[in-house]
């Protein structure tokens, strides 16, 4: 390998990097419009250990939507850390650290719900900028009160069934198909 191909390569995973950073930061600051700016178009969400449901494809504005309507009633901190990025010419594949915590005042519980586990993202380059097209949140364990995201609250009950429909899980299987 070149000095050269070793700079490519720091300079994509760098650039990874940074797309996860502000993945991260946009959610805890309730930026969406940089939070949007991470994804493809459409992406493939496997948030089953979480949510129960098949991984689906959905338009990254619809998913930005359900996260911007189930994360905004509580404060949140993700952290990132261990990250293990490899490139593949315009893919690469990441396994990144990370702790998620959330906070909301309650009478119902204690106000905190942790999560500790990892994201496998797939990313993509479009031009000069990587993408995130695929990413699977899991996590070895949680702690606290997942009382604290009101599912029955009708917007985000809405973007739900919107966002984790039939349509969407059977894209997902054609997507992985090719």
């Amino acid at each position: 390998m070149t000095d050269a191909d070793k700079l490519a390569v720091l300079w994509d995973e760098r650039a990874i990097t940074k797309v996860m950073l502000n993945f991260g930061r946009a959610l805890d600051a309730g930026d969406w419009p940089l939070y949007r700016s991470t994804f493809t178009d459409h992406v493939l969400i496997d948030f089953k250990r979480l949510t129960g449901c098949d991984e689906i494809r959905v338009s990254a504005d619809d998913w930005t939507d359900f996260a911007e309507l189930i994360l905004s009633p509580v404060r949140r901190h993700h952290t990132y850390s261990n990250f293990h990025i490899d490139v593949d010419g315009d893919h690469a594949l990441a396994l990144v650290y990370m702790t998620a915590r959330h906070w909301k005042a309650t009478d119902l519980g204690v106000s905190e719900y942790n999560q500790y586990g990892w994201y496998d993202v797939h990313f993509e380059r479009r031009g000069e900028r990587w993408l995130i097209a695929r990413i699977k949140h899991d996590f070895q364990w949680v702690s606290g009160n997942n009382a604290l995201f009101d599912m029955s609250e009708p917007n985000l009950a809405a973007s739900m069934a919107k966002v984790f429909c039939d349509e969407n899980r059977k894209a997902a299987i054609a997507a992985l198909a090719l």
